[in-house]
């Protein structure tokens, strides 16, 4: 997983280099955009990424005004629904919410302080009711 998340950042980086407003990018020259970006006022807004070549967006990311992260999602198993999803406030991550069966419902709630685990939810019987909390106080 940290080899994903490295190469991910590389990618990101070398596409943000050469992308203009609007652009779609080509990362791994096989004549298919798979990189996309949201520039406003030279300020990218939002990246949308195929990680896997597969013509399917399975990673995107959207920035504040000060370039920090507000909201991330990403295809863990390239089912072409997205079953990750990350919340930012001042580029900290506060939530990460999570479809654990791959069925398009989120499952897992998991609420952050810094690196810290403060609570988590869960539906542990997938039938859209959080029956499962532990939380670990402030």
């Amino acid at each position: 997983m940290k080899k994903l998340f490295i190469l991910i950042l590389a990618v990101c980086a070398v596409g943000v280099l050469s992308a203009s407003p609007g652009q779609a990018v080509d990362s791994n020259s096989d004549g298919q955009d798979d990189q996309w970006f949201e520039i406003t006022d030279g300020r990218i807004e939002k990246v949308s990424m195929d990680r896997n070549f597969d013509s399917f967006v399975d990673y995107t990311v959207e920035y504040d005004l000060q370039h920090r992260k507000i909201y991330e999602e990403l295809d863990f198993n390239h089912d072409r629904m997205m079953d990750d999803f990350y919340f930012f406030e001042e580029g900290k991550l506060i939530r990460q919410e999570i479809d654990s069966n791959f069925d398009g419902m989120i499952d897992v709630w998991v609420y952050l302080d810094g690196l810290y685990i403060h609570k988590y939810e869960m539906d542990s019987d997938f039938d859209g009711v959080i029956d499962v909390i532990k939380d670990y106080g402030q």
